[in-house]
């Protein structure tokens, strides 16, 4: 794993406030390029926004022209997040320009504001609830491994912040075994499923079994999710 992504990651793990996490990631994603950023869930259609954001690095104007007008249930990007797990180019977000005023309206107020180009991170959580990591910048130059590197930070960024909002709840600990943890720690550090049963012994379908039945316990939608939930918990160190 990444050197610099990995001391960011246990420097949001240091951080006990929204102020902390603002600082940590900004300088984190200044490195890629961005300058603004928005964490947040995404709320049923309908339903204000505002509750379920998390940290806002937005201009503020343009943060309360957003909520306050309902954007959310309009903006292309945000509606993406719900089909695909995957991050994306905000101009990938499909909407039909000619036809969909409203999505045209928001697109073109906000390129008003200097945000005509972003990456999309979408959270998907145990229970249906979504979420989303959108970070303002240009894209075009980031290569697959930088764009793998701010999937796993928007994943980190976005799980402290809910655990820095539940920490007057009791926790539920989802514990995972001594042996999905080994295979997570292989995962992290970018082995194939097929170089980890070789590592360990263990037969290919019994490693994607492991993976499987961690991502279950932790409530995440895949590997690399299950990785990141797993490091911010502390069930495994690399």
């Amino acid at each position: 794993m990444n050197v610099d992504l990995m001391l960011t990651i246990e420097a949001l793990q240091n951080q006990e406030s929204q102020h902390g996490i603002h600082a940590v990631v900004l300088d984190a994603i200044r490195k890629y390029g961005f300058e603004r950023f928005i964490i947040s869930g995404l709320p049923d259609r309908g339903m204000d926004v505002r509750p379920f954001v998390l940290l806002s690095g937005w201009d503020d104007e343009w943060y309360r022209r957003y909520t306050n007008l309902g954007y959310v249930d309009v903006d292309p990007v945000a509606r993406n997040c719900f089909a695909t797990t995957l991050p994306f180019d905000w101009s990938a977000a499909p909407y039909d320009r000619a036809e969909d005023f409203s999505a045209r309206r928001v697109m073109d107020e906000a390129r008003d504001f200097g945000m005509d180009e972003g990456l999309c991170v979408p959270v998907h959580l145990e229970g249906g609830m979504q979420g989303v990591v959108s970070l303002v910048g240009r894209t075009d130059w980031l290569d697959e491994k930088q764009r793998l590197e701010l999937h796993m930070l928007a994943l980190y960024a976005h799980g402290r912040l809910r655990f820095l909002n539940t920490m007057d709840r009791t926790p539920v600990r989802r514990l995972i075994t001594p042996r999905e943890a080994e295979v997570l720690k292989w995962v992290a550090v970018g082995k194939t499923a097929s170089e980890i049963a070789d590592i360990t012994g263990l037969s290919f379908r019994t490693v994607n079994q492991h993976c499987e039945n961690a991502q279950r316990r932790l409530g995440t939608n895949n590997r690399l999710h299950t990785v990141v939930e797993a490091i911010r918990q502390k069930l495994i160190v690399l």
